[in-house]
């Protein structure tokens, strides 16, 4: 087995073809770098304007102090104060919101900022002064917080109970970093009705819009001119229609589906900008995600994902066309160096790198076609020489174009990736095996017979006619024991020989 050609030859292809993995592992490695750096730009854009807003309110808190007796270290009984917040959230809450959203672009890449006007009505129960003994209550006062306060465009009134109220700064709530407050004044408390309000919030964003059903019976409409929403979060929404000029959505919740009223003061929100929410940042009683209704306003396609799952297909790529080549060499007794199969495989590489660099600029579906075209006009031409014929360069070049169609089609129908990618390696596989079902394999890796004589128009036998016969008579003239080592050494040489050829001509 050692000694056969055959054996080698395909020993040295499966070398070939994992030595492909270093360049596919650097394709890939570009791929990871140019996405990152895409983001690094993004988040630039979001450095100059705003990022992602997650809204949380409105709410009243309520600051308080209670006092307790307690003994200290010298045994004496004192009382000590102790200062907090807590909240009320309110009974109904509806949003009716209108998104615009436009594409701020830096170089070749671009993000999604929007500019959303928000409308926010609702009411809270009647704030009840409850001071005992052991706890006095400070004056309430109502809140609205966001991930980003630079997204205010505009500082707003709000209505409480028919009184016109403008929002101040800051939310005085350590929880709740990043918002606005308005205070509620003695009329508002005093009050035999429940607090409603009333406001109108233009609001700027990058990327994702998401807003906390904080009420007890809690609303959102949001429509919007982006025809590729993406709509996430843990609650979807009930009614949803995309089209070509925008969306329209609404969703519904209450506290009795997300049980907000309970678990509000367990939410980590002291940084809603903080992408993810990571479970190592808190503490044990702590719930590391937060509720919301969300939209996101993504890129119809994101062509580095693409361009991934494209390169994921790369060694299949090589080992079709080298096993293409192999079935060639075999059937029609041709000799491919391996060079000439490594050359190819680059030809094959370096369509990913146009994909990449032209999706950047033009999108997938024309990057795709320009890079297909390209790669195998250029294999077509190169195999023109080495398959002895411009009709097979041709064919493989048409091959290899109907390929990249099959592995589009894979590309765009991520649900049946799997069926499709099956049905291929079935038909190759059936392909393969109906071109090679009468080959004699152990004819092909054996050794070649030896040489047949020199048929009568070859030139050793018309100029040589003189040299046989002398030859016939030498060996008629040797002692009978010395003619039978001349013949076997000359038949042990002449296999030699054959043998040499034979791989001369399938690796030349």
């Amino acid at each position: 087995m050692f000694r056969s050609t055959l054996f080698w030859k395909v020993l040295i292809l499966l070398g070939l073809t994992l030595m492909m993995l270093i360049p596919i592992g650097m394709v890939l490695g570009l791929i990871d770098g140019r996405n990152q750096y895409q983001q690094s730009v993004i988040e630039r854009i979001e450095d100059g304007t705003s990022g992602e807003q997650i809204i949380v309110g409105p709410i009243i808190v309520v600051p308080f102090v209670r006092s307790s007796m307690e003994t200290d270290s010298d045994g004496k009984n004192r009382i000590q104060y102790h200062e907090g917040k807590s909240y009320i959230l309110p009974d109904n809450l509806k949003i009716n919101g209108q998104v615009n959203v436009e594409p701020r672009k830096v170089g070749i890449y671009q993000a999604q900022v929007y500019q959303s006007d928000l409308h926010f009505t609702g009411s809270f129960p009647k704030v009840v002064d409850n001071d005992t003994a052991s706890v006095t209550y400070g004056k309430p006062y109502l809140v609205l917080s966001l991930a980003d306060s630079r997204g205010i465009t505009k500082v707003p009134e709000i209505m409480l109970n028919q009184h016109a109220e403008v929002f101040k700064p800051g939310t005085n709530y350590p929880d709740l970093p990043q918002g606005m407050h308005v205070e509620l004044s003695d009329a508002m408390l005093n009050a035999d009705k429940s607090l409603s309000f009333d406001f109108k919030l233009s609001l700027q964003g990058m990327g994702h819009l998401a807003v906390m059903p904080v009420g007890a019976s809690s609303e959102l409409n949001l429509s919007g001119n982006w025809p590729h929403p993406n709509f996430l979060g843990q609650f979807l929404p009930k009614k949803r229609v995309v089209t070509e000029d925008g969306f329209t959505a609404s969703w519904q919740s209450s506290w009795i589906a997300n049980n907000i009223n309970n678990n509000f003061s367990r939410y980590d929100m002291r940084d809603l900008r903080t992408k993810g929410y990571s479970t190592e940042a808190y503490t044990y009683d702590r719930i590391s995600s937060i509720p919301t209704f969300s939209t996101s306003f993504i890129e119809p396609v994101n062509h580095y994902q693409l361009n991934t799952r494209t390169v994921k297909y790369a060694i299949l790529f090589i080992s079709l066309t080298f096993v293409a080549f192999f079935l060639f060499e075999m059937l029609k007794s041709l000799s491919i160096h391996p060079m000439q199969y490594l050359l190819v495989a680059a030809a094959l590489m370096v369509f990913y790198v146009i994909l990449l660099a032209l999706s950047e600029r033009i999108g997938f579906a024309w990057a795709y076609c320009i890079a297909a075209l390209s790669c195998s006009s250029l294999i077509g031409f190169y195999l023109s020489a080495v398959l002895k014929g411009a009709i097979r360069g041709i064919s493989f070049a048409v091959g290899l174009l109907v390929l990249y169609g099959v592995l589009y089609v894979l590309l765009q129908s991520e649900d049946n990736a799997l069926l499709l990618g099956a049905i291929l390696l079935f038909i190759v596989l059936t392909v393969v095996m109906t071109l090679t079902r009468r080959l004699d394999w152990y004819k092909v890796a054996a050794p070649s017979s030896p040489s047949s004589p020199s048929s009568p128009s070859s030139p050793s036998s018309n100029n040589g006619k003189n040299s046989d016969s002398a030859a016939l008579s030498e060996v008629e003239a040797m002692p009978e024991n010395s003619v039978e080592q001349n013949i076997s050494e000359a038949i042990r040489n002449s296999d030699e020989d054959s043998q040499e050829r034979r791989k001369y001509r399938l690796w030349k």
